[in-house]
């Protein structure tokens, strides 16, 4: 009896450990505090100032929602954001299509849409052709910049030397300014709305809004599902008016637009032809032609035969 009794509650501590192993998001304390970052250049919310007041607003709906003390900051260039360790962060959606093994927690709304459509702005207007040679202003991300612009923008079908150079700029409203302004460039990519009264010369697609990510993967899972549902409850208003469920399709369609395609022609079967024999024989002309002599004409009678 002596042994049964040591050995029971050996076994009840062991089970009690295999619990703790296996289930380690029930059981982890939650974290002291919460970082949000924000990298959404392709958003104008007017001034830095005014970015930063909406990430904080969202870090205290975020705080009341979980209890854990929340801060927020704004980044100038995603690598900040990246080298910060941050919790969580809002980023543009070409980031994000570049690190999709991020958790996907929401996705922002802007206008009541999910995605915008872009459109190629030009200040003198005219047609593609004319921007040969010319400055192409776009909005510096660090994120496959190349990739945006040459495949998701122009669909891999203008060379890469089409325009004399690129300038980049911080954000949207920089960029837009370079040509509607500054004159520092003669055509922008960019969300239609932002334009500034450049003139569009074709639509390029839809690119989806900024996403809510988890980029710390150690945060426990019940804080994680916290947040979440603070963020998709936020309203916030101004330039994100809201969040929805998330949906990482769009962003993984994103991903495969910026990879550069390469355009082959289609060779069509070609139908059978069909002839009749008598198209490529020559019939021979008859015996019985008027104008021929008959056979028989063309042979002599042998002569006799001598004895």
């Amino acid at each position: 009896m002596r042994k049964l009794s040591i050995i029971i509650p050996t076994l009840c501590l062991v089970a009690l450990a295999v619990a703790l192993v296996v289930r380690p998001g029930t059981t982890q304390p939650a974290p002291g505090k919460l970082v949000i970052g924000i990298y959404a250049p392709s958003v104008e919310f007017g001034t830095a100032q005014d970015r930063l007041s909406y990430v904080q607003g969202l870090a205290k709906a975020i705080e009341a929602q979980t209890g854990v003390k929340t801060e927020a900051k704004s980044f100038a260039s995603f690598g900040a954001l990246k080298s910060a360790g941050v919790d969580f962060a809002i980023v543009d959606a070409q980031c994000y299509a570049t690190n999709l093994g991020w958790n996907l927690l929401a996705n922002a709304q802007i206008g009541g849409s999910g995605a915008r459509t872009y459109a190629l702005f030009s200040g003198a207007g005219g047609d593609m052709k004319a921007l040969e040679g010319k400055k192409l202003a776009f909005v510096q991300t660090g994120c496959n910049d190349n990739g945006f612009v040459d495949n998701a923008m122009l669909e891999s079908e203008v060379d890469a030397g089409f325009f004399a150079s690129r300038v980049g700029k911080p954000d949207l409203t920089a960029a837009v300014a370079e040509v509607a302004s500054y004159k520092g460039a003669q055509a922008v990519f960019a969300p239609i709305g932002s334009q500034k009264g450049l003139a569009k010369l074709f639509d390029t697609g839809a690119v989806p809004n900024p996403a809510f990510v988890q980029v710390n993967a150690k945060v426990p899972a019940a804080t994680v599902a916290s947040v979440g549902t603070a963020v998709t409850r936020f309203g916030g208003g101004g330039a994100i008016s809201g969040w929805a469920s998330p949906s990482k399709a769009a962003y993984q369609g994103l991903a495969g637009r910026m990879g550069r395609v390469v355009k082959r022609g289609v060779f069509a079967s070609p139908e059978p032809v069909r002839f009749d024999v008598k198209d490529v024989l020559i019939e021979p002309a008859s015996l019985d032609e008027a104008a021929r002599t008959e056979v028989r004409q063309h042979f002599e009678k042998s002569p006799e035969r001598m004895e």
